[in-house]
């Protein structure tokens, strides 16, 4: 669900992991090990973060160190949302997807139907809409 919202998946993964950790602060190679993302797109990720205010960051050393900023106004909305789309995600089916058998199945179910209506309504009658190419060339393969 969350990824309606979210549409970049390391920005989801990162806001996922920081909300589940929010006690701890993290350095950037840190966080990438965990969150099994490159460096470069979790930081650009935690720049985004920051600049919201959602994230906290501050230099120790040679090294720049993150942590959930816990003042911020949305946090417990946040977390709350976090956690219900990690428990309801199993749960939910956005889309069916069909095998090749499945497919060419439901394609016959179609071409009959289109038989059906062309016997009530006659053979003149035309598609409303144009094939699109893709359409059009994966009929020819079939």
């Amino acid at each position: 669900m969350l990824e309606f919202l979210i549409s970049s998946a390391s920005r989801r993964k990162t806001f996922v992991y920081l909300l589940n950790n929010q006690d701890k602060e993290f350095h950037l190679r840190e966080l990438s090990r965990n969150i099994g993302d490159p460096a470069p797109m979790i930081k650009r990720e935690l720049d985004r973060l920051e600049q919201i205010g959602f994230v906290l960051s501050w230099a120790k050393g040679n090294r720049r160190y993150f942590k959930v900023n816990r003042n911020f106004i949305l946090l417990p909305e946040l977390k709350s949302l976090a956690d219900k789309s990690i428990d309801g995600s199993s749960d939910l089916k956005v889309a069916n997807t069909f095998t090749l058998k499945q497919t060419l199945r439901k394609r016959k179910t179609w071409e009959n139907r289109s038989k059906e209506i062309r016997k009530e309504y006659g053979n003149d009658i035309e598609r409303q809409r144009p094939r699109h190419p893709a359409e059009a060339r994966m009929l020819d393969k079939i």
